[in-house]
């Protein structure tokens, strides 16, 4: 492996020049950097990143957790996207996990993060006591969560507004003349529940229809969670006559459902999230449209505010979303 020392042997310069170079410490003339760099390319030569990172107190990188990355539901995939977009133009990187929603494997991913030396935290939180994500709030690290909002914390917020997004779902069902609306919701999903029934129970009281607190049902993060909430659903009696379903991994689940029952023309389907997919779909399935994207990005963007002033006031930000119809 190529040192330092060859580098400037190669090209005929000092050690104090080639690290001015590489570092991009101090001025060096055209002439010298280029030869520098020529140098080091053609020795393939890397600098230490970890050991540049402890002298300057910053490895230029952030730690993101999300809870799970193969799903039908391109949500995190674009939430990510966002936060990788804005983090580039400010030379950081990104270090993501998964953590199936399991504290266990939260707690995990940030002490593997905390040994890295990552200089912050994007987190969708799961639901447990978490002494790792104590710790890192306690050193005053930078944490930015994501799309679930917590207790209060010393931290910054950004999200979708959850209530307002079911309630313009559950209130246009309403005006098409739906009375019976069940709503499905995933477990352990924090505040992102609380902030369902709320939308929910809203539309319902503005619309005076009398509202059915058995139509609420809540299922595993999957389209197997999402199948066993529909099928305890239908065996309300009455049925219901439409279903705001949380995300599309449940709403697959629901469909699958209905299907088997052979009520998809009968009971209509409303879904938080949106995918292309959704416009080739054999049923139509209006949906509540997150701005994903700008999700990430102001997490992203919450995080170098952080960097930059780590004494500024914390900030909750709740972004809102959009009803798309079919």
């Amino acid at each position: 492996m190529a040192t330092m020392q060859d580098v400037a042997k190669k090209a005929k310069v000092s050690v104090a020049t080639v690290s001015a170079v590489l570092n991009r410490s101090t001025y060096v003339s055209p002439e010298l950097t280029v030869r520098v760099q020529k140098a080091a390319a053609e020795l393939d030569y890397r600098i230490n990143a970890l050991a540049r990172s402890l002298k300057q107190g910053s490895t230029q990188t952030v730690g993101m957790l999300i809870p799970s990355f193969g799903t039908p539901d391109p949500f995190f995939a674009d939430v990510v996207d966002g936060v990788e977009t804005t983090l580039r133009t400010a030379n950081y990187s990104l270090l993501l996990g998964q953590t199936h929603n399991r504290v266990a494997e939260q707690s995990r991913h940030i002490a593997a993060f905390r040994d890295r030396l990552v200089d912050g935290l994007l987190l969708f939180q799961a639901p447990g006591l978490d002494l790792e994500l104590d710790k890192l709030l306690a050193e005053r690290r930078p944490v930015v969560f994501v799309g679930r909002v917590p207790q209060p914390t010393a931290a910054d917020v950004v999200a979708t507004d959850i209530e307002i997004g079911t309630w313009l779902g559950c209130s246009h069902l309403l005006q098409k003349g739906h009375r019976r609306i069940g709503l499905v919701t995933q477990k352990d999903s924090l505040s992102v529940r609380e902030f369902r029934l709320t939308g929910w129970r809203r539309a319902h009281r503005e619309a005076t229809t009398p509202l059915d607190e058995a139509l609420h049902v809540e299922g595993e993060l999957s389209s197997q969670g999402g199948y066993a909430a529909c099928m305890q659903l239908l065996d309300r009696k009455p049925l219901p006559q439409a279903i705001f379903v949380d995300d599309l991994v449940l709403t697959i689940g629901v469909v699958d459902a209905l299907q088997q029952r052979g009520l998809t023309n009968k009971i209509e389907v409303l879904s938080s999230d949106d995918a292309g997919w959704l416009d080739v779909f054999h049923i139509p399935i209006s949906t509540i449209v997150q701005p994903s994207q700008s999700v990430g990005s102001v997490a992203a963007q919450l995080f170098l505010n952080r960097i930059e002033d780590p004494n500024r006031p914390y900030e909750t930000i709740l972004l809102k979303p959009t009803l798309k119809l079919r």
